[in-house]
């Protein structure tokens, strides 16, 4: 059995690495949040700094890590955030954790700091509404905020559990643009063909291919039988669905890479629309599990 501390520290990095932009994780190691290699814990009465083989965190006084995250009693946003890492544009207050870990951070680095800032409150409880409700829904998916990316879009990256050997994604949480207030955002989507981020990502790429034409396949894919129009995957154009919101399923022949995409009507809804969603999806999500290594659908 581990030592408290340890579990307590092991605890922390996995709590940070889910706060990362899921594009900001290393080109080299995996992508669960547990640490690979050993883990190094540097403690002061005002910052605790972790590090694995991958990258390093720090939570409160201080900017020595990649990953640099503020202990803060209000949710407020930091800055206009890094291009790369750096300090993350939200803070962390006690309630981002679990009771256990909350209590262990106050005991050791002190109670947080009141920071001035716009509040981020709101959508931080929209965030974890959205979690409690799809997790269930995708076991074994890991979580991953993305609030510093994309100029278009704050929410959750979904990744396919690491044994199925899959790129596939889910991002789920709000999105907007010049013409569309923030409302719920849902995107089911798949790397594109042949680019990859890491070189060890090749083989899942491939691998994806043939899963997308199963899911798109006009007898029997989950998609199409989704759509309830076998011939849909033969118009480049979106191909709406009978669902809450502006429910799309996007053809590859677009050359557009998320399969579904999808906005709810309004702000409000978006948990309950994006429970819909997932649920709608569950023949297509249960599809990427299997390897169909050599089998075409077409």
């Amino acid at each position: 059995m581990r030592p408290f501390r340890v579990t307590m520290e092991r605890d922390l990095f996995a709590r940070l690495w889910e706060e990362i932009d899921f594009d900001d994780h290393p080109l080299s190691g995996g992508h669960q949040p547990d640490p690979e290699g050993e883990l190094k814990v540097k403690m002061t009465p005002k910052s605790i700094r972790l590090e694995d083989d991958r990258l390093s965190f720090l939570i409160g006084e201080g900017i020595d890590a990649d990953s640099v995250h503020r202990w803060a009693e209000n949710d407020v946003r930091i800055n206009d955030g890094p291009e790369r890492l750096g300090v993350h544009r939200w803070s962390m207050t006690p309630q981002s954790f679990s009771p256990k870990l909350r209590q262990w951070l106050i005991q050791k680095i002190g109670n947080p700091e009141i920071i001035e800032g716009e509040s981020v409150e709101d959508y931080r409880r929209l965030l974890h509404h959205l979690r409690l409700r799809l997790e269930p829904k995708l076991p074994n998916w890991t979580w991953h905020l993305e609030v510093d990316n994309k100029a278009d879009r704050m929410g959750w990256y979904v990744r396919a559990p690491e044994s199925w050997c899959s790129l596939f994604t889910i991002f789920v949480g709000l999105g907007w643009n010049a013409q569309i207030p923030a409302r719920g955002f849902l995107l089911f989507e798949r790397a594109p063909p042949g680019e990859l981020d890491r070189p060890d990502e090749a083989e899942a790429n491939r691998l994806d291919g043939l899963r997308t034409v199963a899911l798109c396949d006009r007898r029997r894919g989950a998609l199409s039988l989704l759509a309830n129009n076998m011939d849909w995957v033969l118009q480049p154009q979106p191909c709406k669905l009978q669902l809450p919101g502006d429910v799309e399923l996007w053809p590859p022949s677009m050359g557009r890479w998320p399969l579904l995409h999808g906005r709810s009507n309004s702000i409000e809804d978006t948990v309950d629309w994006a429970g819909i969603v997932i649920d709608a999806l569950q023949p297509a999500i249960s599809t990427l599990s299997a390897t169909i290594d050599g089998i075409s659908w077409q």
